[in-house]
């Protein structure tokens, strides 16, 4: 492993990009557009290869296979499409024909969900910009060997805003150009072995896909993890030694990154459902740092209480190279609500973010809701695609604004969310504090006019919330109002922008395949930076069919 390298902040002081470095950013699009079609090719290989071996796990058992296609229509009006500074707004009417489809296939030794979505883009005033976009979803598990070998694979093609600096487009009909494709795929072999009453064991591999048009995300990570955990033999004590190692590539970059992580676990039950609990270890992680080093001892040291079926707490304190730590997990389900507050501390990167399922998902905390009244969870989870679809209800929650960096940092995060649902309503309510500072000096972030996000300032705070309600005020009608407030500090440079949405309309199931809704939106951001305020307000049409 090399040495970790450590500079002074001074060294690492950057002027802002001129002119001309825009302009050679700009004249770059073209190469970029290659390189991004070359990696676009490179992820649906691996994509069919995992396929090839998923549809081999499913032919060894009975799978059912479900396949649905669909069809979005659109029309939008919008009166300012490029989410331009007051007084230089444009309007325009955006058509959309989205045609779609969604596999399913569920099995004894296979599982497996895919949904994707060509979608259309046509501007009748700007017409230049009519671009078309894949939308990709897809989650597979397998058991290819009879409770030895399993796989595990995600894929997945989105739109992400670039800079938390530009404009925060709410989809892709507005014209910001801070915004990008994004493919990531995760392959992920595993064998799993239990050593009778005496112990448990995995062995796991992981290889990560991301590819961009952002400069510098490009990325591959390979990732070895390996366990051993106790069995019932030790009846209240349990212990677990851990060993991982994760290295990512970043292409056209010399400055790559390693981790290194050994670590031992003990616990002790005190009660049933109470655990006292531990853990020690050493870690080593090798990039370019801007403050401690980023290696050395760590402990964790708390508990985990089941207090009752549906109520779980989890909370520790420890230390680690960056200074103490602290964590934080509360669950409570009833019969018609799913509270949970978290709260959590990491060294992490936009790279390892993309594969971890968003902690924010409207469809999850439904799914929870439901959970009481539909215990098979295949059968649930297609009920909360349809009754989403049906209400109109938005597939995440107004959360913190991300922006895409090849930079390591340092995340705290507390997220407190409450989900209820009544005989004709449903809230999904939210609220967070997230602060990043950056842990890595020299790494080239992704270029939004210029500008990098932690170049301009290395610690951004945000604050915020949103709400989601649901009102089904007929059989088949349903009035939907959501909306969401996040307030970014950038403390290097003293900015600070609040970002409000607000989203109400009104869904009709014309017929049991088909969906109607009319919305109204209105996206505003105020900043002490003048230049980078806006208002939009939008009218949306949209006639949603399955076959």
């Amino acid at each position: 492993m090399k040495k970790n390298k450590k500079y002074s902040r001074a060294q690492t002081a950057r002027p802002r990009l001129p002119e001309t470095a825009i302009d050679r950013h700009r004249e770059a699009i073209d190469s970029d557009r290659l390189q991004e079609a070359s990696a676009f090719i490179r992820v649906h290989r691996l994509l069919a290869c995992s396929a090839a071996t998923l549809l081999l796990a499913g032919s060894a058992g009975a799978v059912e296979w479900t396949v649905t296609p669909n069809l979005m229509l659109g029309e939008t009006y919008t009166d300012n499409v490029r989410l331009a500074p007051r007084g230089q707004e444009q309007s325009d009417f955006i058509s959309q024909i989205n045609p779609g489809i969604s596999l399913r296939g569920v099995g004894p030794r296979l599982s497996l969900t895919a949904n994707y979505q060509l979608q259309t883009l046509f501007y009748a005033d700007q017409s230049s910009s009519n671009t078309f976009n894949h939308m990709l979803n897809a989650v597979a598990n397998a058991e290819l060997v009879d409770n030895l070998f399993y796989l595990d694979a995600r894929a997945g093609i989105s739109q992400q805003n670039i800079s938390l600096l530009g404009a925060q487009a709410a989809d892709n009909a507005n014209l910001t150009g801070n915004r990008t494709e994004v493919r990531t795929l995760s392959l992920s072999p595993y064998l799993r072995k239990r050593f009778g009453i005496m112990a448990s064991g995995e062995a796991r591999y992981t290889h990560e896909t991301v590819d961009t048009a952002a400069a510098g995300l490009n990325s591959q990570a390979d990732r070895v993890n390996l366990r051993l955990d106790s069995g019932p033999a030790f009846g209240r004590f349990g212990w677990g030694v851990n060993y991982a190692k994760d290295k990512t590539d970043f292409a056209g970059l010399q400055e790559n990154t390693e981790r290194e992580v050994y670590s031992g676990r003990l616990s002790y039950l005190l009660r049933p459902g109470l655990t006292v609990l531990g853990t020690a270890g050493r870690e080593t992680n090798d990039y370019l740092f801007s403050g401690p080093s980023p290696e050395g001892s760590f402990w964790t040291a708390g508990f985990s209480w089941a207090i009752t079926p549906r109520t779980e707490l989890d909370a520790s304190v420890g230390h680690r190279f960056f200074g103490d730590t602290h964590a934080l997990g509360f669950s409570h389900r009833s019969r018609r609500t799913v509270w949970s507050v978290n709260y959590s501390q990491d060294i992490t990167t936009t790279q390892s973010q993309f594969f971890v399922p968003t902690s924010l998902d409207t469809a999850g905390y439904l799914n929870m809701l439901f959970t009481a009244a539909i215990p098979d969870p295949a059968l649930r989870q297609q009920f909360v695609e349809n009754f989403m679809v049906q209400a109109g209800i938005p597939a995440s929650l107004f959360n913190p604004l991300n922006f895409l960096t090849n930079q390591t940092f340092l995340e705290k995060k507390l997220v407190a969310t409450l989900a209820l649902n009544g005989a004709r309503n449903t809230v999904v309510l939210n609220a967070f504090d997230q602060i990043r500072d950056a842990a890595t000096i020299g790494a080239v972030t992704s270029v939004f006019l210029g500008r990098n996000d932690f170049t301009q300032s290395a610690h951004i705070e945000q604050r915020g919330g949103s709400a989601i309600w649901n009102f089904r005020f007929a059989p088949r009608t349903s009035l939907n109002v959501s909306g969401g407030y996040s307030r970014s500090n950038f403390r290097d440079i003293g900015r600070e922008d609040r970002d409000k949405f607000l989203k109400v309309g009104v869904t009709r199931q014309i017929e049991p395949k088909m969906t109607a809704s009319l919305d109204f939106r209105r996206l505003q951001r105020d900043s002490n930076v003048g230049t980078s305020d806006y208002i939009e307000n939008a009218v949306l049409l949209t006639l949603y069919m399955t076959f």
